[in-house]
């Protein structure tokens, strides 16, 4: 499982990165930006349905300027997922906690030039994400005596839009499903099911 220390690296490593990024804006070809939202997340699999499991996303973002209409952008966000089941739909309430460090890498196309202020209002991207598991929890679900056997790994596929009001400041929506399994019954325990994430977020951006 990956360590606090781990994460402080990476988060640390970013920030360099976002810096060297800020700093060669002169140059139009880098814009480092913060990025805060919520995640709605479900689980398939878990015999709940519904995105009622909300969650924090926050991080830092790099976009690199590869032609006029078209940005490289990756992050590194801190994410938390998992599914909850709504108030009083069973005895026991089932939720299942996951909590990712996520680095999605994608490819914006950008539309609607505001030309007094040099900036598109609009982008459409997509791409793909991996996401590293380091910590989890399970209460009142078939899973809760599997959660050591919950995979770290996730790969995903994102697709969404921003909205911007300005040079600097953006609103997004985006859809991300996970391509590999979160627990893989045929691997450990076929009497329960197997599991893939999905979810969706919705995320304020200030770009510098």
């Amino acid at each position: 499982m990956i360590s606090m220390k781990n994460i402080l690296s990476c988060t640390l490593l970013s920030a360099s990165i976002l810096l060297l990024a800020a700093n060669a804006d002169a140059q139009q070809r880098f814009r480092a930006g913060l990025v805060l939202g919520l995640n709605a997340s479900q689980i398939l699999g878990d015999d709940i349905g519904g995105y009622n499991k909300l969650g924090l996303q926050g991080g830092l973002r790099v976009n690199t300027i590869l032609r006029d209409k078209m940005d490289l952008i990756v992050e590194m966000l801190y994410s938390q997922r998992g599914s909850r089941s709504k108030t009083n739909e069973f005895i026991i309430p089932r939720k299942i906690n996951l909590q990712y460090v996520e680095v999605p890498v994608m490819v914006s196309y950008k539309d609607w030039y505001i030309e007094d202020d040099d900036y598109y209002k609009v982008q459409v991207i997509g791409g793909l994400t991996y996401s590293r598991l380091f910590k989890s929890s399970a209460e009142g679900s078939d899973h809760d005596d599997q959660v050591d056997n919950f995979i770290n790994n996730d790969v995903g596929f994102t697709l969404g839009a921003e909205f911007y009001l300005s040079r600097h400041l953006g609103f997004s929506f985006r859809f991300s499903r996970s391509i590999n399994l979160l627990y893989n019954k045929d691997k450990h325990n076929p009497g329960v099911n197997s599991l893939r994430g999905f979810f969706l977020s919705f995320r304020t951006m200030y770009i510098f």
